[in-house]
Order: structure tokens, then sequence, then C-alpha cells
């Protein structure tokens, strides 16, 4: 998979056990076609360095899926469009978002996922003896938040594992590095089953896929 050393983000197995498809949980929350784009959208007055972070993380997947996964891709179109509004995936970088948890979050619905928030000050209810994140822990976290856009939930078990799709990477701080997995493009596979199959856009009945490589089979679960 070509992506630079600089991008601090490692590619191989998942160590989780599962991963969650976001559709499970949001009925439509699924994408009915393949070629998606993205822009970012931010205030003239920021630092460009958090923007350019997520840029890379685009960038990132955009390679990835081009290499691995090339039935789907994601188009930066940050530059050239108009109305940022009417592309597919829309991330807000917003450096200061107040007294909340989280540092980055995607509200999806309609077979889209149309509003993804990215932070750079550290949530009130953290603690990491510095009041802000650096553009790396930006990049990860946007990396992350696309991967719930493109339709992934968390990897379980949530706190232990490397996986992208887990919080294992970022909890303890400071941040070890987060993995783009095969399990991650594996769950993709059944979310976009619709196009791997060649058939009309419907939204997957499994609610889960189960990595290999912690024991499982690699087969996606039926939902209950």
């Amino acid at each position: 998979m070509p992506v630079s050393a600089d991008q601090h983000v490692a590619l191989g197995q998942s160590d989780a056990e599962r991963i969650v498809l976001l559709h499970s949980f949001y009925p439509g929350y699924w994408w009915d076609h393949t070629d998606l784009t993205v822009a970012v959208l931010f205030s003239p007055d920021v630092d460009t360095a958090f923007v350019a972070a997520i840029r890379d993380a685009i960038a990132t997947w955009a390679d990835v899926l081009a290499e691995e996964f090339a039935i789907v891709s994601l188009t930066d179109v940050t530059d050239t469009a108009r109305n940022p509004q009417r592309v597919d995936i829309v991330v807000h970088y917003v450096p200061d978002a107040g007294g909340i948890v989280w540092g980055g979050r995607a509200q999806c619905g309609d077979h889209r996922c149309n509003n993804v928030t990215v932070r750079s000050d550290v949530p009130d209810l953290i603690d990491v003896g510095v009041p802000d994140y650096d553009a790396e822990r930006v990049y990860r976290v946007a990396l992350h938040e696309l991967g719930h856009a493109l339709g992934l939930g968390h990897a379980e078990p949530l706190n232990e594992t490397n996986d992208l799709m887990g919080y294992g990477w970022s909890v303890p701080e400071p941040d070890t590095t987060p993995v783009l997995s095969t399990c991650d493009l594996q769950a993709l596979g059944v979310v976009f089953a619709w196009a791997v199959d060649g058939v009309d856009p419907y939204p997957s009945p499994e609610t889960w896929v189960t990595c290999d490589q912690a024991g499982g089979d690699g087969k996606s679960r039926p939902s209950r």
C-alpha cells in the first residue's frame, strides 16, 4: 500500500476480535454509490498545518482504497468544490470545540455521511498535560473518523485493540501507531457488498465482521 513513512500509520493485520458495521446501529448509514468525494471546511484564520494533516488522512485512505479496494474511490475536492456542502463527506476542522470528550465525530444518515468534525484542542474531560493536540494526533483522529464516514464502526475490544477503528492506539497517552488493517478493508467489503456483487445498492444485513488473526474465521455475521 503506497503510504509515505511520515504519515504515521501502520498497514497490516488487525489485533481486534471484530469490527462493527455502523449501519447495524444506524439503518440509514450506508452508501448507495462508490465514487465518494470529500472536502475540508475550515476558517481562513486556522493553522494550516492541521488542515494539511486532515488532507493527509484523506490521501492515506484514498491511496489504500486505490491499492486494496479499488471498487470504492475517495477524492479530495477541497480546492475545487465551490460548495463543500454538496460533496459526499465534509470534514469540518474546528480548532476549539468546547468542553466535550470526543476528539472527532461523524454524523451520518440517509445513505451518506456528510458531516465529520475534527478538533485540535484537548477536550476538557481529558488531561494530557497540553491544551492542544499536535498535527499528528489530528491526522490520526481524521483517519479514524473517515473510517466511520466510510461505514466502519468500532473495533473490539475497543480500548485494547490497536486497530485504527479502536481506541487502544490513543489510550493511554501518548499515542501509539494505529493500524489501518486488512480487517478494516474486509469490513468495507461487507458494507459495499452490493458493489462487489455488481447489483443494485442495498444495506448489508451483516452487523459485524470477525478478524482472522484474533482467532475468528474472517466471516461476517448476520444481524440478530
